[in-house]
């Protein structure tokens, strides 16, 4: 090898090995920075075979990341800011509900009602039992309404808080667009964009923070990134979240889709599998379904116990056709007091041992029709809506023309309904028929009472109608007790000419001993087993779904938390910088950079004994 063979590798090694003490030492100055991981610049060997001589070509830094582990770290990062952020939530409905036992939740609140109603039954002229009765109703009200509102304030918190996430995704998207521009840049002119790099993954794993995606790199080492659905959130530029928030977001309203608008300006909405995991796709499940399913179940509480209290049941008796022996039988119902959108007449029976059910219910306005079955609880009935006011020609024919052949239906002028199946066919046996309506007033006879009211509208009675969305969406929030009631104590007792415990006898029981089936969609109970129990019960239900719910987004969020702690120590170690190892390594590259030195020494001596032999 000549002498300026030798002179370019000990120069070419120089110019490397200052390269790797800068890289080595900017990995010790920068230990302790979040998110700087391990950089590394290595050279490659290059043989002259001209002049048989060899150097070495300092190549670009490199960055030390495990991407396998990265994506794993993302991934579980993703769910547990779903689950951290869902179980916040949920921690304060827990809170709002309290426990079975607490003083101030409602089965509590329940109790205590009941515990007035007996002593208002032991004497039911007393003023002040009478008052203690009134005021306990009043509180279990109070303490229904506040749960509502409070679960409709978080609804609009969630939905607010969507906004932020869009807003915040916006601006990662943003950044991410912009670094990806520096890093190609960069790269075109030939220098080294591994802290660039290094900026970009905080990024992308602020953005799998907010949301679920993929992560791609293309052969060209430029990013693309989609939900997983596919829809493109970033490709060469960023695309567009757009969300409109709603804040006056109420019962039964639906929150607005966030959508995708592209650079291109295509505008595509985010699907609920695109929002599976991330503290954004929690958000929109809690607003979506978690909190309307908690307000439906203390709509129904609060639906079921007021129409506990005021509706009356009248039993049908068994019917004939007059004739001897009879050619039809079944049953006749007086339904004269169906006055009410909600009130229902019911009628069973058997075709070939088989029982069935067919629950009509009333109402006003004829668009309604036909019913969803889902208007009442029990799933195995057959539902079909008769329009009120009706004369008995007209509710005769809503009646006969819903059960079709095999009953014979006739509606007298009092509103005497029967219901009548030929006993020739042999096929159907009529086993029931009971009209059910609500008791609209305080002063009538029976001992039922509309104690609890809508302030709805001109605050009258619930009746469970369905015009206008249905009243028993959002009653929670509007139930109150009757003024009536309120300023008429006595009322609770019985009419003030025959006050007896009658009264609060039956409203104990009706929520102490009388069972109900309850909508599956309150989250108790199945759609093919719906729950069936006193308001007592359902209360207590309430309160333990609640809890069961918490418990497990609790447990959710302490599960995600340990995967996620040991998918990151895993990533991280996979490109934390090792001080001990970098300054064994500074050691070396300065040995290496002074033997390189030394080499450069004796050749120039070389150099300056030739020219003075010249």
């Amino acid at each position: 090898m000549g002498l300026g063979a030798a002179l370019n590798a000990a120069m070419s090694g120089l110019s490397l090995t200052k390269a790797q003490l800068a890289v080595a030492a900017r990995n010790v100055a920068n230990a302790d920075v979040d998110g700087y991981t391990l950089k590394t610049i290595v050279g490659t060997e290059v043989h002259n075979t001209s002049t048989s001589s060899s150097s070495v070509l300092t190549n670009q830094i490199q960055r030390q990341v495990n991407t396998q582990l990265q994506s794993a770290y993302w991934e579980s990062l993703s769910d547990t800011a779903y689950a951290t952020q869902y179980n916040e939530y949920i921690t304060q409905l827990d809170q709002m509900f309290g426990k079975v036992g607490d003083p101030s939740s409602i089965p509590s609140l329940m109790n205590n009602f009941t515990n007035a109603l007996t002593s208002l039954a032991t004497d039911p002229s007393s003023q002040s039992a009478q008052e203690v009765a009134v005021n306990a109703a009043e509180e279990l009200s109070r303490s229904i309404n506040s749960s509502a509102e409070k679960t409709q304030e978080m609804r609009r918190d969630a939905d607010a808080g969507i906004a932020d996430e869009v807003t915040q995704v916006n601006s990662i998207l943003k950044e991410i667009e912009n670094l990806e521009d520096s890093i190609v840049v960069e790269r075109s002119a030939g220098r080294e964009t591994a802290h660039l790099q290094d900026q970009m993954d905080r990024q992308l794993e602020a953005l799998t923070e907010k949301m679920d995606v993929e992560i791609k790199q293309d052969n060209d080492g430029l990013l693309r990134i989609s939900t997983k659905s596919g829809t493109t959130l970033y490709n060469d530029r960023a695309s567009e979240l757009q969300f409109t928030p709603q804040p006056t977001l109420g019962v039964g309203v639906e929150g607005n889709p966030i959508e995708v608008k592209s650079w291109s300006g295509a505008v595509v909405g985010l699907s609920s599998f695109d929002l599976k995991s991330g503290s954004m796709g929690a958000l929109v499940e809690l607003r979506d379904n978690t909190l309307p399913e908690t307000q439906a179940r203390l709509d129904e509480l609060a639906s079921q116990m007021a129409l506990s209290l005021s509706q009356q049941t009248s039993e049908g008796v068994a019917a004939d056709d007059g004739g001897a022996p009879p050619a039809a039988t079944g049953f006749s119902v007086d339904t004269s007091k169906l006055q009410s959108s909600g009130d229902t007449i019911e009628l069973e029976f058997d075709v070939n041992g088989e029982s069935r059910k067919v629950t009509f219910v009333a109402v006003t306005d004829p668009s309604l029709l036909p019913l969803s079955s889902d208007v009442t609880a029990d799933s195995n009935d057959i539902v079909h809506g008769i329009v009120i006011p009706a004369t008995s020609t007209s509710l005769e024919s809503q009646i006969s023309s819903a059960l079709g052949s095999g009953f014979d239906v006739s509606v007298d002028a009092a509103g005497e309904l029967k219901v009548l199946s030929p006993i020739s066919l042999g096929t159907i046996e009529i086993t029931g028929l009971t009209a059910k309506n609500t008791r609209t007033v305080t002063a009538a006879d029976g001992a039922e009472i509309p104690l609890f009211v809508d302030t709805k509208g001109d605050g009258g009675p619930y009746t469970g109608a369905l015009e206008d969305g249905g009243q028993k969406t959002g009653f929670a929030q509007r139930m109150t007790v009757n003024k009536a009631i309120v300023d008429d104590p006595s009322l609770l007792a019985g009419e003030p000419d025959k006050q007896s415990s009658e009264r609060a006898n039956l409203l104990k029981s009706r929520l102490t001993e009388t069972e109900y089936t309850y909508a599956p969609s309150s989250g108790i109970g199945a759609k093919n087993a719906p729950y069936v129990g006193t308001i007592s019960d359902f209360g207590i239900e309430t309160v333990v779904k609640q809890s069961q719910i918490a418990s497990a987004a609790t447990s959710a969020a302490s599960n995600s938390k340990a995967v996620t702690s040991i998918a990151k120590n895993a990533y991280e170690n996979s490109y934390k910088v090792d001080v001990d190892e970098e300054l064994v390594k500074l050691t070396e590259l300065q040995n290496a950079y002074a033997a390189n030195a030394r080499v450069l020494s004796a050749i120039d001596e070389m150099y300056d004994t030739l020219f003075r032999i010249a």
